[in-house]
């Protein structure tokens, strides 16, 4: 009997059925001038693998029925600071999340910007309700407890000189350049509420974020915000870890040349705070994609569990 117990255990772990997951989808459809090379959506891919890989919410569809209106608004993401447009005929599957990415000339070294996205919405109270939540009651309460948006936008600075490499395990010298995977990591944070969610400044008190997990990261002392009066970043003067190593946190509002920062778990815990279901405070890179030849050993693997174990049977 030992043989087959071994079988069907292997057996229930591989069927099983796959944990949620948030769908982050980067669309590049206002990408006219072709800013986003092969290699720089690559990095783009690997951001969303790493937000897709560590958030487990369950949200639901944006569908509007013959009598509901759902209208998307983002801000241009190719002029971000000084228009907004709306996405035309926009619906949102159950559990994704759509960020619009552009590329604009901003001057100087802001090296993005980044934030959810707007609507307006007609319909029965519950379809309004459901778009507002997608299905996080948090959401609707009064202060917010959650955050769950349709979507946002990234726009990069197109003056800036960006170092893109699409094996995000390795990180080669780049001297003189900025980071395309600490950005967008960085502004796709944003997107999902830190500095810009309603559930991120109920917990705003003076210059500090009190939220509870973030403030047990911090040693019980509730983190500092930069005291430039959005309450939108951390202070530089506050240390997160990576892994067991310190770093500024991600979510603080320089980012240096050269240099690749990721998410500590002070960054992490505090899009826990605002209502995400985060899976690790250590998640740093998304995990690599499987080639198909994985599969297939692995499978076969199973096959020769399987024809052994009767074997012996």
């Amino acid at each position: 009997m030992k043989p087959y117990f071994a079988v069907a255990a292997l057996g229930c772990i591989l069927c099983a059925a796959p944990v949620q997951a948030v769908d982050i989808v980067f669309d590049y459809r206002y990408d006219s001038a072709g800013f986003f090379t092969t290699e720089r959506r690559a990095v783009l891919d690997g951001v969303a693998r790493l937000f897709s890989d560590n958030l487990t919410d369950s949200l639901s569809a944006i569908q509007p029925g013959p009598d509901e209106l759902f209208v998307a608004r983002i801000y241009n993401p190719l002029d971000p600071l000084n228009s907004s447009i709306v996405v035309d005929n926009l619906t949102v599957p159950a559990d994704q999340i759509r960020i619009f990415v552009g590329a604009y000339d901003f001057g100087g070294q802001t090296l993005g910007v980044g934030g959810p996205g707007f609507h307006s919405l007609g319909g029965s109270q519950a379809f309004v309700n459901q778009v507002e939540s997608r299905g996080q009651p948090g959401a609707l309460f009064n202060p917010a407890t959650d955050f769950a948006p349709w979507g946002g936008t990234i726009t990069f600075g197109s003056q800036i000189s960006w170092y893109a490499d699409s094996d995000l395990s390795t990180v080669e010298s780049f001297g003189g350049q900025f980071d395309l995977y600490t950005v967008a990591v960085h502004e796709t944070a944003h997107v999902l509420g830190i500095g810009t969610a309603d559930s991120w400044f109920a917990q705003v008190v003076g210059d500090t974020f009190t939220g509870t997990l973030a403030t047990s990261i911090n040693g019980g002392i509730a983190p500092a915000l930069r005291s430039d009066g959005s309450d939108a970043h951390f202070a530089s003067t506050l240390t997160g870890h990576v892994n067991g190593a310190g770093q500024v946190p991600l979510l603080s509002p320089f980012i240096p040349p050269g240099t690749r920062r990721y998410m500590t778990d002070l960054d992490w815990a505090a899009l826990d705070d605002i209502g995400w279901q985060v899976a690790s405070l250590q998640a740093t890179i998304p995990a690599p994609v499987p080639e198909p030849g994985t599969w297939a050993l692995l499978a076969g693997g199973l096959l020769l569990v399987g024809v052994s174990a009767r074997r012996r049977t």
